[in-house]
């Protein structure tokens, strides 16, 4: 081997030495889109939160193949043009993947643009049934609404009793408020309940939230199905309470935060959710989840939180599988078998949805209190 070769060997092999070593330094960039700032931003500062220490959790445990993972976070600004333009300045910054939106309205509006930019999304909270079952190149870590809507149809007609409901809903978030409403009101009639109507608001214009529990009230409802966020149903407690009004609420998880307990006090005393978290959870994780995101944050995680933990723990081993590549990812999420999660172990089927317990929860002396059901 003469001199020549030697010395072009040496070099050959420092290009290769730099370039693993440049290719073991650079991270794995993902993306977080949700709602930050407004009336919703409860859920996108929870969700934000929560993916950043599962990063943080990723990275200590060693990354992705020796590789770090870099979270971009960027606002989503609850309407549909904010949310593309969040999404592709997060693609344009190199992120193989997207963990959001927070709300149905939002990703619905967003998935036929990043279906053509060929992104992958993992929604925390995304809970439509619309989405249900497409092989596409969106996924969730939380069950659709219509098993809630099930569940709170039956703990209304059976536990407290009632016969006669009012549905009142979010029109700005109508792919999830729809689904959930008419979810309920299948399961309800169908246990031999009775929907005296629907009512539909707009949380952007401002509702006159006086009106809408006066109105409630004089309806002959025995209780009001409201799919909102946590301060506007707060606002609605608060409505009755002023008018001399206290019919029962009920809610899907939408509300299910810490924001309708500082929003609302005293007001929303007895409001029932139904959900698939849960603080009385006896899973393994959980309590250390907690423990480490109130390390971190200084309050309690909410379902939101616990759900984005949970996302980015998915993305996490499916990178694993794909070497951090964006090539693969669909199948590697599909197929990435059992996640120990915060909440409980979870897994996806082949479109992407994922299947889980359900629970009551109500208000009871400002905590979160899970109602027995059943046997319990």
């Amino acid at each position: 081997m003469g001199m020549k070769t030697i010395i072009t060997a040496s070099v050959l092999a420092c290009v290769l030495l730099a370039a693993g070593a440049y290719y073991l330094n650079t991270p794995v960039v993902i993306g977080f889109s949700g709602q930050l700032t407004g009336t919703f931003s409860d859920l996108g500062v929870q969700g934000r939160n929560g993916a950043m220490l599962a990063v943080e959790l990723v990275n200590a445990a060693g990354g992705i193949n020796g590789r770090k993972l870099k979270l971009l976070v960027r606002d989503d600004g609850n309407t549909p043009e904010k949310a593309l333009a969040a999404d592709l300045e997060l693609l344009a910054a190199g992120a193989v993947a997207i963990v959001g939106h927070m709300t149905t309205s939002q990703t619905l509006a967003v998935l036929p643009e990043l279906r053509f930019a060929d992104a992958v999304l993992v929604s925390p909270t995304t809970a439509s049934p619309k989405l249900t079952g497409l092989d596409d190149n969106f996924f969730r870590v939380i069950p659709d609404n219509t098993s809630w809507a099930r569940t709170l149809a039956g703990y209304a007609f059976d536990g407290p009793g009632l016969r006669k409901v009012l549905l009142l809903g979010d029109s700005d978030n109508v792919g999830y408020t729809d689904t959930f409403l008419e979810g309920f009101r299948k399961s309800f009639t169908a246990l031999g309940g009775e929907v005296l109507g629907e009512v539909a608001f707009s949380s952007r214009l401002k509702p006159d939230w006086g009106r809408l529990a006066a109105d409630a009230a004089a309806s002959g409802a025995q209780a009001v199905v409201l799919a909102a966020s946590a301060r506007d149903v707060a606002a609605f407690a608060q409505a009755q309470v002023r008018g001399g009004f206290r019919l029962p609420i009920l809610c899907p998880t939408w509300p299910y935060t810490r924001e309708i307990l500082t929003a609302g006090g005293s007001n929303v005393e007895g409001i029932v959710f139904s959900t698939s978290y849960t603080e009385q959870n006896d899973y393994p994780g959980f309590e250390a989840f907690r423990q480490a995101y109130r390390n971190r944050f200084g309050w309690d995680p909410s379902f939101a939180a616990a759900y984005s933990y949970e996302a980015v723990l998915l993305l996490a081993k499916a990178l694993d599988a794909t070497g951090g590549k964006r090539k693969g990812l669909e199948a590697a999420l599909a197929g990435a078998g059992i996640i120990h999660g915060a909440i409980g172990d979870f897994r996806l089927d082949a479109n992407g949805d994922v299947e889980r317990g359900n629970f009551i929860v109500t208000i009871r002396d400002g905590r979160f209190v899970t109602v027995p059901q059943g046997g319990e």
